[in-house]
């Protein structure tokens, strides 16, 4: 393999590919059976070489540990906090412990210098807990004193805890530091306090008179959603999971297999299934902002693995967690080889989990493969990938030392099986109103997303069957999988979910090809069977406005493609196609015009320009269409930008009656509207004279927390975004009572 080219993972089986149909080795993988194949792959001397060779590329030792970048990293982020800008010093130096090697001087200044950021940003729990694992170090490792004076340094870190306890409140443990740096700087390390500090400690000198109890008192903290408190939750409920509601009967038949009806009648928002996954992974793109063991989000408190510098964890026990079950046999290169190979990370995380023998692997092996439904091109190319994977566990791991009971082929052939289980059984894990709240900023207000974080496997909720119009809504809280009802569910009746192809995004012969394409069946939901209400469904949103009298006609944007001229009934002209064609085209060309003046911060050029779009598509197009939706909404933002709220509402508003119209009243698209627009409410508008305004915003808030909760909650475990709801509730009715 040439010096300093990589060769990406996808042109790998390219040549691979390219090799065996040339030696005619695509013959011989044709006619050996399923669970040979991968030992056939192994035992091919230029494809076991060529993997090898790929697996040793250089460029994977980017994961590894480096002093010099942890204390490049380190430096910059010193420059970025005399400039006060904290939230981009603290990911610095968190990406500089992530290069520190485990327990290194790199590795204490690092957190060291991120509790002083802990400390200006006012998160004393998070600045403690950087200087008990920057002390640990220095107190328990050989330093170097031309690195740094470690008694400096630990009598700073010790000023700052005692800091940290004055602002929590809790003077008797401060108090005992105080003792405790005193001595340290008088006897051991002979450095001096500064009279500022001694003043400000006077307090705790005090602290027997003023106290007569001489306890701390530790103020209760906001429950923060945790994986532990998720655990406490369902003890303090006495749930075992995986929950499976008791109105769920498991059926079979030959034609669907295994699947759910309703034993009785279900309730829109009941909640169905609460899962744990069998096995996830985290997405790459999601390394640095959510723990790789639980999904918390991590915001600000977060450490990184002992041996590899590309992932996180929000605590100790998610570490450990993860190095004595998975991660052992990931870290390192691992990490960088697993960016490249997409899905088949899970596989490798499944194999490594069902290696444990236990009762719980038939809840995988009963799931379908579809292995014989595959193309021999694609089967080979999963086969590919199963060798890499068998070969790494053998070459860059002791997976197999610690595993002597193990046979390789065996591995081989479940590895390649657990593959083509998750091409049909894998879940996405999604989060849910990622905004951040509280960074004063309006396009976080605008800018919603439910991006896909991770990928797991899930058994009880694989057993859910496919329809294109599902009756279950599925979400996740942190990494657990939760499915409620979308409406009631009648009794006898089958409980299904989406696959992904939705009637009300995809069209009837769009869905049919994804699904054929990637589950190998040809749906036949009750929607697909309608295939007219499917299409007036559609027709419904892409109808098109008379050139001439300006009402709705039949004609659709899809008609603009097949015929030449369209016609109105009410004023009895045919309009040519090529007239629509040509505004739309205008209207398309001023609206990406006005989004780069917007990306280039010229807000208000920009409302002028998308308002002129607007029009051109209102020419055109019936009020539903989402043309019209998304520039409301663009201009909506435009206007968040420019400070004017009102203007603001008003746009929200509008498109949000469209996404209604598309998504339905109970759909959680509309729920991030009325979340969206009472954001900018609460936040931007003088609404304390103005009691109209505080009924609607709050009339917003409670229908879209009633949403949310009928979609994402799960007993009293706290959703995302519940807090934001519920401070935005009692901010309004503040209003109200006048105490604002």
């Amino acid at each position: 393999m040439p010096v300093n080219t990589f060769i990406r993972w996808d042109y790998v089986m390219d040549i691979l590919t390219h090799y065996s149909v040339n030696k005619s080795f695509m013959e011989a993988f044709k006619h050996t059976p399923n669970n040979e194949k991968v030992k056939l792959c192994m035992q091919n001397e230029f494809i076991r070489s060529f993997l090898e060779k790929w697996l040793d590329e250089p460029k994977f030792n980017a994961s590894l540990k480096n002093s010099t970048k942890s204390k490049e990293t380190r430096l910059a982020a010193n420059e970025e906090f005399k400039m006060n800008r904290l939230e981009l010093c603290c990911k610095l130096y968190t990406k500089a412990a992530q290069f520190a090697p485990y327990k290194s001087i790199e590795l204490a200044l690092a957190f060291s210098n991120r509790s002083a950021v802990y400390l200006r940003l006012n998160k004393y729990q998070e600045c403690l807990k950087d200087i008990e694992a920057s002390l640990n170090i220095l107190e328990n490792s050989e330093i170097n004193e031309q690195d740094v004076h470690k008694g400096q340094l630990i009598v700073k870190l010790l000023k700052r805890k005692i800091e940290c306890f004055m602002a929590l409140k809790q003077f008797k443990t401060a108090k005992t530091n105080w003792k405790n740096i005193l001595e340290l700087s008088k006897n051991v390390y002979k450095i001096p306090l500064e009279d500022q500090f001694i003043k400000k400690c006077k307090i705790l000198s005090d602290c027997d008179k003023n106290n007569s109890n001489n306890v701390d008192i530790v103020e209760n903290a906001d429950e923060t959603l945790t994986e532990d408190l998720i655990k406490k939750k369902l003890d303090t409920n006495k749930i075992t999971l995986p929950f499976r509601s008791p109105k769920m009967e498991l059926c079979y038949s030959e034609a669907k297999g295994r699947y759910f009806v309703a034993s009785t009648k279900i309730e829109y928002g009941e909640l169905l299934i609460f899962e744990n996954p069998f096995a996830f992974v985290l997405l790459p793109e999601y390394y640095n902002s959510f723990c790789y063991n639980c999904c918390v989000p991590l915001k600000y408190y977060s450490i990184p693995c002992d041996n590899c510098c590309t992932i996180l964890f929000c605590g100790d026990k998610c570490l450990q967690e993860a190095r004595n079950s998975y991660h052992r046999w990931e870290c390192k290169k691992g990490t960088s080889i697993f960016k490249c190979i997409g899905i088949a990370h899970l596989a490798l995380r499944l194999t490594i989990e069902t290696s444990q023998a236990n009762s719980n692997n038939d809840q995988i092996y009963n799931l379908l493969t579809h292995i014989d439904d595959l193309k021999s091109l694609e089967l080979y190319q999963y086969s590919l990938t199963a060798t890499l994977l068998l070969i790494y566990l053998q070459k860059k791991t002791d997976f197999f030392e610690k595993h002597p009971n193990l046979v390789m082929d065996s591995v081989g052939n479940e590895l390649l099986h657990h593959m083509t289980r998750l091409v049909c059984n894998g879940n996405a894990i999604s989060t849910h109103m990622l905004s951040d709240y509280d960074s004063g900023s309006h396009t976080s207000i605008i800018d919603e997303s439910q991006p896909r974080i991770g990928t797991a496997i899930f058994p009880t909720s694989s057993l859910l069957n496919h329809s294109c119009n599902p009756n279950i809504f599925s979400s996740n809280i942190l990494k657990y999988v939760v499915i409620k009802a979308s409406r009631d569910i009648s009794e006898g009746e089958e409980i299904t979910n989406c696959y992904g192809p939705n009637f009300l995004r995809m069209r009837l012969v769009d869905r049919q090809a994804s699904l054929k394409n990637q589950y190998h069946f040809d749906c036949e939901c009750d929607t697909c069977l309608d295939p007219q209400t499917d299409d007036l469904f559609f027709k419904s949103f892409e109808r098109l406005v008379c050139l001439r009298c300006h009402n709705e006609i039949p004609a659709t944007l899809s008609d603009l493609d097949v015929n030449e001229t369209v016609y109105c009934g009410l004023c009895c002209v045919r309009i040519r196609t090529l007239d629509y064609k040509r505004n739309l085209l205008k209207a398309d060309k001023t609206y990406n015009k006005g989004m780069k003046q917007l990306k280039a911060s010229n807000v208000l050029h920009a409302i002028n320009v998308l308002s002129e779009s607007l029009r051109l598509y209102n020419i055109i197009l019936n009020q539903n269409n989402s043309n019209i939706a998304k520039c409301e909404d663009s201009i909506a933002k435009c206007y968040a930008l420019a400070g004017d709220f009102e203007n603001c509402c008003i746009y929200l508003d509008i498109s949000s009656k469209a996404i209604e119209n598309r998504f339905g009243k109970n759909s959680l698209e509309v729920a991030y509207e009325l979340d969206k627009m009472t954001d900018i409410m609460v936040k931007n508008l003088d609404m304390r004279n103005d009691r109209n305004l505080i009924h609607k915003a709050l009339k917003h808030v409670r229908r879209s927390m009633e949403i949310f909760d009928a979609k994402l909650s799960a007993w009293d475990i706290p959703y995302s975004g519940i807090e934001n709801i519920k401070h935005k509730e009692n901010i309004l009715l503040q209003f109200l009572e006048g105490r604002f």
